[in-house]
């Protein structure tokens, strides 16, 4: 057996590894001295030794090999483990930024829900993702999560799934799943599941929280969110892993349909006091009280029923009143998914209702192409893309078609909006997605970019005059990719239409001929032409530009034939009301 090196007695400024290259030890990240911040070749990195008295090191070898294959934005990377007959030591990125522990001390009555949704969005995502490979954090809790630039990333990501027993030195007791409390210490998804729902807890209740016991202690209602949404955030918080969510990236998106519309409480304190009292029975008590219940309502029943002695008369019993029937628009879904002749879907589309709203600038601080503001009717409802067009879209018709497929820049393509592609390109696209759907599919108007923009604001940004972090990609927007390279489509939160990325990430191609001022603009919703059109309008700011590019209302020329690495598009689907009305998600 191997006689590995003791952690206890590592130093600051030692070197470990291998001779020639070798990591400098800079400093101790617990009080054990089991995980370091190191140096290799001017590069920062974790090292978590391997702790014989934890379990086997062939089991600290396998665990590491097989979470260093784990790729999200929202956790560090893992790099294979380091193996020799005096080393065994894990590796993987350094994160920065703050854990959430030190974060949360901004908000000690909770957090606002925006801080809230770019906590934990991504984080929500990249859960589901590994879960559904088998893989797990293991020890999610305060100091596991830090926060750069506004979001949340995990750190240590299945670290110390190799060990006999997870323990206090690795993770805080207070986010123990009970399961981790059993002799035979079971650890799966569902111990993330019960850790997530718990710091959600006590980012939107304040830290403090997590002291209290979740049965009785936590409030029957929260002052941002609906009681339903309330009452499933509360369910999901009880022990039993039956009641855990099964799927975190749900759990965020009720959180952010609140954001925008919270719903009126028709709750009474006298029914909150029953949940409260309820969420506190054990299952045999509540199995009991049903049982005792559906007698009581049985027997009711029974003796309500009865025939009576005494002659009945018939009486017509008055019919309910009849809903209103739907129109044709109304009845269509929200949200559009429309299969591919070829196979895969058209890009998801949100419905944007009629609108009658102010274009222009309204705050007395843009260019003179934004004058003047005016009044301006979508007289019918249109389908706009939830996100920018990605490469994974862009690609598949590039390939059907036999395009060239447009560079990526080095920055990745998949989920991340199709960069450097022309006016014509985007046109192109649309052709094809209208071909292979057999419905119609362009690009937006400016009218309807305008509008999807604002949704119902008055402000540069839908959100505000002035940006936020975890709402926009920009040059200082607050968001790690700023000035960097595009994000993956839907890294910010949404606007209250539902739609992605609308200021920044990338600037949007529209259909409109490109004037100098809206003089003579249309009133209606139409695109807008010219005799001589030499250049088109793009939208929407981008990674690349400052933040007042990004202004709903900003808009600027370019040739169609040019095409950026801060240039992509999205597409609007146009509503046939006599042949939509088959047509579902």
């Amino acid at each position: 057996m191997n006689d590995f090196y003791d952690p206890q007695k590592l130093k600051i400024g030692q070197h470990v590894g291998v001779e020639l290259d070798p990591y400098v030890l800079n400093y101790p990240v617990d009080s054990r001295k089991t995980t370091w911040v190191a140096d290799q070749g001017g590069r920062p990195f974790v090292l978590r030794f391997y702790q014989s008295g934890k379990g086997k090191v062939e089991d600290f070898l396998q665990n590491a090999r097989k979470y260093a294959s784990v790729k999200h934005p929202a956790i560090t990377p893992n790099y294979p483990p380091f193996y020799s007959n005096l080393w065994v030591f894990s590796t993987s990125a350094v994160c920065g930024g703050e854990n959430l522990y030190s974060f949360l001390g901004k908000y000690p009555d909770g957090a606002p829900l925006n801080v809230v949704i770019s906590l934990f969005d991504n984080i929500a995502k990249a859960l589901d993702q590994v879960h559904r490979n088998g893989l797990f954090h293991g020890h999610l809790d305060l100091s596991s999560i830090h926060v750069v630039n506004g979001l949340g990333i995990m750190t240590g990501f299945g670290a110390h799934n190799w060990m006999k027993r997870i323990e206090e030195s690795e993770m805080d007791i207070r986010l123990f799943p009970p399961e981790y409390l059993k002799k035979d210490q079971q650890r799966t998804e569902a111990a993330d599941k019960y850790a997530f729902m718990r710091l959600l807890m006590a980012t939107l209740l304040g830290e403090s929280i997590l002291d209290k016991d979740f049965s009785t202690g936590l409030p029957d209602t929260h002052p941002n969110l609906s009681d339903a949404t309330w009452g499933r955030l509360l369910k999901w918080c009880r022990d039993s892993e039956r009641h855990r969510p099964k799927s975190l990236a749900e759990v965020i998106r009720i959180i952010r349909a609140n954001l925008y519309k919270q719903e009126v409480s028709d709750s009474s304190p006298t029914k909150r006091a029953v949940k409260r009292y309820i969420r506190t029975l054990s299952p045999i008590k509540l199995t009991i009280g049903s049982i005792l219940t559906l007698s009581i309502i049985a027997a009711f029943a029974f003796w309500t029923n009865t025939p009576p002695e005494e002659e009945t008369i018939a009486v017509t019993k008055p019919q309910p009143p009849k809903e209103p029937a739907k129109t044709p628009f109304e009845a269509l879904p929200q949200v559009l998914e429309e299969p591919l002749i070829s196979g895969g879907t058209a890009p998801k589309v949100e419905k944007i209702p009629p609108a009658t709203f102010i274009m222009g600038d309204q705050s007395r601080i843009g260019d003179d192409n934004e004058k003047p503001a005016h009044e301006v009717d979508i007289p019918r409802g249109f389908y706009i893309s939830k996100h920018e067009v990605t490469f994974n879209q862009y690609d598949k018709f590039a390939k059907a078609t036999g395009r060239a497929l447009p560079p990526d820049n080095g920055w990745g393509r998949g989920q991340r909006p199709v960069i450097n592609v022309s006016w014509y390109d985007a046109k192109a696209y649309t052709a094809w997605i209208s071909s292979e759907t057999n419905a119609e599919y362009r690009l937006p108007t400016e009218i309807e970019w305008e509008y999807s923009a604002r949704a119902d604001s008055n402000t540069a940004f839908w959100y505000g005059d002035t940006v936020k972090a975890g709402y926009s990609v920009c040059d200082s927007c607050g968001s790690q990719w700023d000035g960097v390279s595009t994000a993956p489509v839907g890294s910010q939160a949404s606007n209250p239409l539902g739609l992605f990325d609308m200021h920044g990430n990338v600037a949007e191609w529209v259909e409109d001929c490109y004037h100098d001022t809206y003089e003579g603009a249309p009133t209606q919703n139409q695109v807008w032409l010219a005799n001589q059109c030499d250049s088109r309008v793009l939208r929407g700011g981008s990674w690349f530009d400052i933040p007042r590019v990004g202004r709903s209302s900003t808009r600027y020329r370019a040739e169609p034939e040019l095409k950026a690495s801060n240039w992509g598009f999205r597409v609007v689907r146009i509503i046939q009301q006599s042949n939509d009305l088959s047509k579902s998600e």
